[in-house]
């Protein structure tokens, strides 16, 4: 278990992270006026946070969304594979690797990435999505009130 969460941490939830902020907070951030952006800055105190808000706010490079990409298909695949060989990513039984792959990517897959979660690339994984989305506490927590602004409901990256 500790070699998946080390992966997701390291190898997935950035990658997976460079899209969301690209495609929903940069949608946010080039909404708001230069002056309050700036303003609005000033108030966050951690460096990294503030230069993510900016990046965002510009937009991610090609090359490195391309990457972010490459990264997200990387573990699709190893992951496809594991599910080949366990029905749970560290073995027999339910874990937190299992809980932290479905938070960071394995929910939205199919959704976020349509290209890379396909039926044909990832059948285990997607199957597997479905036997976690049926556990009591993740059926409880997904029908938990959606508050996200409207107008950042969108995988594109375009504001509706």
């Amino acid at each position: 278990m500790r070699f998946w969460n080390k992966f997701i941490d390291e190898q997935v939830m950035n990658y997976v992270s460079m899209h969301g902020w690209h495609r929903f907070v940069g949608v946010l951030a080039r909404g708001i006026e230069s002056g309050e952006f700036d303003k609005l800055m000033e108030r966050i105190p951690l460096y990294e946070q503030r230069e993510k808000w900016k990046i965002a706010r510009s937009g991610f490079s090609e090359a490195d969304l391309a990457n972010a990409t490459r990264k997200v298909e990387v573990a699709v695949d190893k992951v496809e594979e594991q599910l080949g060989k366990t029905p749970w990513l560290a073995g027999a039984a339910y874990s937190l690797a299992d809980i932290n792959f479905f938070a960071h990517l394995g929910f939205y897959v199919a959704r976020m990435f349509p290209e890379i979660g396909t039926q044909d690339r990832c059948p285990r994984l997607l199957a597997w999505v479905d036997r976690i989305k049926v556990r009591p506490a993740v059926v409880d927590a997904l029908a938990m009130p959606d508050h996200t602004n409207p107008a950042l409901r969108t995988f594109t990256g375009e504001a509706r």
